[in-house]
C-alpha cells in the first residue's frame, strides 16, 4: 500500500507543481480516486501564482489552466494553504468553471494574482 500511496503523492505533485505537461499529469492522476481522508498534498497560493505566472508568460493558455484547475477540483486528497483556504478554493472553482465563471484572460490572472496576494477575492 505505501507504494500506492507514494504513486499518488508523485501523481497530484507532478500536477499541482506543474512538473509534467498537464495534460499527462491528469491522465495520470485519474488512475487515483477522488475520495481520501489525507491531504496528500497542500495547495499554496505560490503554487497557484506559478500557473498564473506560466499563463501570463504564455507558457499555458486558458484551456491548460481549466484543465489544471478543473483536475483539482473536488479532490479530496489536496489540501489548501492555512489561512488562505476560501481564497484557493475559489480561484479553483472560477479557473475549472469558465462556462459560468469569468474565463481566465490576462486581466483576470493578474487580479487574482493580486487577490491571493492580499488574501481577498477578487
Amino acid at each position: 500500500m505505501a507504494e500506492i500511496d507514494a504513486d499518488r503523492l508523485e501523481a497530484l505533485e507532478d500536477l499541482v507543481l506543474l512538473r509534467r505537461p498537464i495534460a499527462d499529469a491528469v491522465r495520470r492522476l485519474r488512475e487515483f480516486c477522488w475520495d481520501s481522508e489525507t491531504d496528500y498534498v497542500t495547495l499554496t497560493r505560490r503554487d497557484v501564482g506559478r500557473v498564473l505566472d506560466a499563463f501570463l508568460d504564455r507558457q499555458l493558455n486558458t484551456g491548460a489552466v481549466t484543465l489544471w484547475a478543473d483536475a483539482l477540483e473536488s479532490r479530496e486528497d489536496i489540501g489548501f494553504e492555512s489561512g488562505f483556504e476560501d481564497g484557493l478554493k475559489e480561484f479553483i472553482f472560477t479557473a475549472a468553471n469558465p462556462a459560468i465563471n469569468e474565463p481566465i484572460d490576462v486581466e483576470t490572472a493578474l487580479r487574482w494574482k493580486t487577490a491571493l496576494e492580499t488574501q481577498t477575492a477578487p
